[in-house]
């Protein structure tokens, strides 16, 4: 169980990643299937997967962000990357996109890091 559903969440962040560089790169390029009708609640449904599976783990490995420092340092990366990623979206002109977007793939790939290594 606990295997299936590490792979589950390893996969949805993949897709989750993919899927923001895609539509961010689509943005600055202004490409027409950025405004299909699935691309605007598809990466909320991914991140909604994305985090029910992100708790389920927790909760099977009895992490807690108050214990487990890479967690809460982890869990505050996450919420800049959306923030950042928000203004990648949602900025007006190419440069402010450019910026918010590579702060995002930063603060993402601090998350990843955090997974991975476990270090705090």
């Amino acid at each position: 169980m606990v295997f299936l559903l590490k792979h589950l969440h390893i996969t949805l962040v993949v897709i989750s990643i993919s899927f923001f560089i895609l539509r961010f790169l689509g943005r600055q390029m202004e490409a027409g299937f950025v405004q299909a009708r699935w691309i605007k609640p598809a990466p909320h449904l991914i991140d909604t997967l994305l985090l029910l599976s992100g708790i389920s783990l927790a909760v099977l490995y009895r992490l807690s962000p108050l214990q487990a420092n890479w967690l809460m340092v982890k869990l505050i990366l996450i919420l800049g990357y959306i923030g950042a990623g928000i203004g990648a979206m949602k900025a007006a002109d190419a440069t402010h996109r450019m910026l918010y977007g590579l702060l995002a793939l930063c603060l993402v790939g601090g998350v990843v890091l955090m997974a991975v290594l476990k270090p705090v």
